[in-house]
């Protein structure tokens, strides 16, 4: 093709798909927002959050004798020959789907590992989700969520009869978020309601077949806003009642340490859909019960904050040996090997996604030229306002600079 056809074919694709693809062959402009904005979101706000930040640190201060006595905390060892010796599933799920202007194309996939110690076994068992639109949805980000999820626990069963370890780790909670309940407001579609009573069930059809293979199960909740600790001590003040459990713990676990919070299990919402989809598997409703009591367990795996295990009751006789494979193949950072290796593996990046959409606009542009499509109708692949787009690292521009100043 000669140069002047490519060039009448480009302008032929219209200007705001063009501008957006094309981008990337571009340095970016400057930052052009007004000083005083600058100066306002720079410097006083956050002399302002400061001053909020030490409040709310006198505040736990105040708290802290109280939730030291409250709690039972135990100590785990670094035990290498029980960390290369036992066989550990991790999985994890990653999402990142792009919002164009014609409707929302979600990404998310999901990888389960095989480890003893600090080394993988056998190939991943990974799976992607399908190819879709959806033009009517009103909260795709979350439906997108819950489809991840649920390949997740599909991905860890298949895990599970494969391999049949001792002990899995699954990358985050085993119950799903509440805020996804579809009767939290009344803008669910019926393919979000299907979505999320197959993502319950997928979950209880999980927790089942560990529970009758004598497999250990265990969320590792990286980031969690729960209050259990501060909403159970007594007598506090309506305004102390909110303080997170991870940053109390921070004042009372050391390196290695853990405490089981023994509270109430948690219930609501998503645990009755989890029970209605127990029962629709045949469980009983003592089995359901006893799968649905997901108990709460801080550890300190690292030097960051300590993070949270999501466990079934039938598991806790075997927590000692979960903290100490947590604890042993925890780097710094306080992430287990197993769940560090899964995250890296199914990370779903702004990158991943962007280039995701390029390809689509290069396959449609083909379809142009074929004449099965016309250059206006590329404009259902403009990216909505304000969504990421990215295909290069951060210092990429810096490179560039550099090789030509040496030019």
């Amino acid at each position: 093709m000669s140069k002047t056809s490519e060039k009448k074919n480009l302008l032929k694709i219209p200007p705001v798909v063009r501008e957006q693809f094309f981008s990337q062959f571009y340095k970016p402009e400057p930052e052009t927002v007004h000083p005083d904005l600058y100066r306002d979101v720079i410097d006083y706000s956050t002399d302002l959050i400061l001053e909020h930040l030490k409040k709310y640190n006198e505040d736990r201060k105040k708290i802290f004798k109280k939730v030291k006595e409250k709690l039972t905390i135990r100590q785990a060892y670094r035990d290498e020959e029980l960390a290369k010796e036992t066989l550990v599933v991790s999985s994890d799920a990653g999402n990142n789907g792009a919002e164009f202007r014609s409707a929302y194309a979600p990404l998310y996939s999901s990888v389960a590992i095989a480890t003893r110690g600090w080394g993988i076994i056998d190939e991943p068992i990974k799976m992607s989700g399908k190819g879709e639109l959806w033009s009517s949805e009103y909260r795709p980000k979350e439906r997108e969520s819950i489809l991840a999820m649920k390949l997740q626990f599909d991905v860890t069963l298949d895990a599970a009869r494969k391999w049949g370890p001792e002990l899995i780790v699954f990358d985050g909670s085993l119950l799903l978020h509440w805020g996804l309940i579809p009767s939290a407001d009344g803008f669910r579609t019926k393919g979000y309601w299907r979505d999320f009573r197959d993502a319950a069930v997928s979950a209880m059809k999980l927790l089942r077949f560990c529970y009758e293979s004598g497999i250990a199960i265990t969320g590792f909740v990286k980031r969690t806003r729960s209050t259990i600790i501060s909403s159970h001590i007594s007598g506090l003040p309506q305004e102390l009642k909110y303080i997170r459990d991870t940053v109390l713990l921070d004042l009372v676990l050391r390196l290695g340490q853990y405490t089981y919070l023994e509270v109430e299990h948690p219930g609501g919402g998503v645990v009755n859909q989890y029970k209605i989809a127990g029962k629709e598997i045949g469980l009983s409703a003592e089995e359901v019960d006893s799968l649905t009591n997901l108990q709460s367990t801080f550890i300190r795996t690292g030097l960051a904050t300590p993070y949270r295990l999501e466990t079934p009751q039938y598991c806790l006789k075997e927590l000692d040996k979960i903290a100490t494979i947590l604890f042993t193949t925890s780097e710094e950072t306080g992430i287990p090997f197993g769940i560090n290796e899964a995250d890296n593996l199914t990370r779903m990046t702004n990158i991943i996604s962007n280039l995701r959409s390029l390809m689509l606009f290069s396959k449609a542009l083909d379809l142009v030229n074929k004449g099965e499509m016309e250059p206006e109708d590329l404009n259902l692949l403009a990216l909505q306002h304000g969504e990421p787009w990215t295909l290069r690292e951060e210092g990429y521009f810096q490179d560039v600079e550099r090789i030509q100043e040496k030019e």
